[in-house]
């Protein structure tokens, strides 16, 4: 199996052409997935039949993939997987008044041990709108005024479920709640294994920057979104049928769009753990719950 990686036109991504998942991957020609992911924080892989064992083996060789908090939504083979879907012959159709995810995140952040990656695999897309949007949070952090920088150096935030998420946030009941307790994380983070540090902070799930009073964060946490959310900084993928697209949380966060109202759109979705893309070889580990830098 050859693996070729092709940079987008866009501030973030690559197409990558070869993978046959109905046939062996070996090690090699994975450690090749495996980097582009690194390098280019978004993947685009098209053309995979929607088989589901092969595309669930492919999402686990990048490490645990761990089940979503709305478990009404995993799929019914496995938790593994979960649904995101408007057409209720689903099983999983979701009614909010806005699509699921229509606001800037990065998955899990909410988590005291956030995701490395997510993978969405297009089941059915409508043929208008419903686009995803990706920001470069390294590309964010690294156009930062230099005061800036200094200014959040060694900050945490508040982190929390569906804070800003609006009409597109489905509610926790009370049991997933307790289970998702506020959490803090570095406003900025190295990356464990570009070594690039990129912005850790996003709209939809950052409550606050410790330390600060409500009007200083809400003013520093604008400035920082307006930067991430420069049209330079944002790849727009428009989807078609059998596409994989996986994105590197700790350097990016994403959006859904709409534009396809009575249209049916289906994604599976994967969510690689905190132990994930793993880190390198004598390489500390920065992963909140595992040490001070989060």
């Amino acid at each position: 199996m050859t693996i070729t990686v092709e940079p987008l036109d866009a501030p973030l991504g690559a197409e990558v052409k070869g993978i046959d998942l109905s046939a062996p991957m070996d090690d090699s020609a994975f450690a090749a997935v495996r980097r582009a992911l690194v390098d280019h924080l978004v993947l685009v892989i098209s053309g995979l039949p929607g088989d589901f064992q092969p595309l669930l083996d492919f999402g686990r060789r990048f490490g645990t993939l761990v089940p979503h908090v709305l478990e009404q939504y995993h799929h019914p083979e496995t938790s593994e997987v979960s649904i995101i879907s408007n057409d209720p012959s689903t099983g999983a159709g979701r009614t909010t008044d806005m699509p699921a995810g229509a606001f800037w995140h990065s998955d899990l952040s909410y988590d005291a041990n956030p995701s490395d990656a997510s993978m969405l695999y297009s089941v059915d897309v409508p043929d208008v709108g419903g686009d995803t949007l990706f920001a470069n949070m390294v590309l964010a952090y690294d156009t930062l005024p230099e005061a800036t920088k200094q200014r959040i150096e060694g900050l945490r935030a508040v982190h929390r479920y569906g804070y800003r998420g609006g009409a597109a946030v489905v509610g926790l009941n009370q049991e997933q709640e307790s289970g998702h307790p506020d959490v803090r994380h570095p406003v900025v983070r190295t990356h464990p294994e570009s070594g690039h540090k990129a912005l850790f902070v996003n709209p939809g799930f950052t409550v606050r920057i410790e330390g600060m009073d409500e009007d200083e964060s809400r003013e520093l946490l604008d400035e920082l979104f307006d930067n991430a959310t420069r049209p330079e900084f944002i790849y727009r993928h428009q989807w078609q049928p059998g596409q994989l697209v996986a994105c590197d949380n700790r350097a990016t966060m994403h959006s859904a769009t709409g534009g396809y109202q009575g249209r049916p759109r289906t994604l599976w979705r994967m969510i690689v753990g905190g132990t994930g893309l793993g880190k390198r070889p004598g390489v500390a580990d920065r992963r909140p719950g595992a040490g001070k830098d989060g």
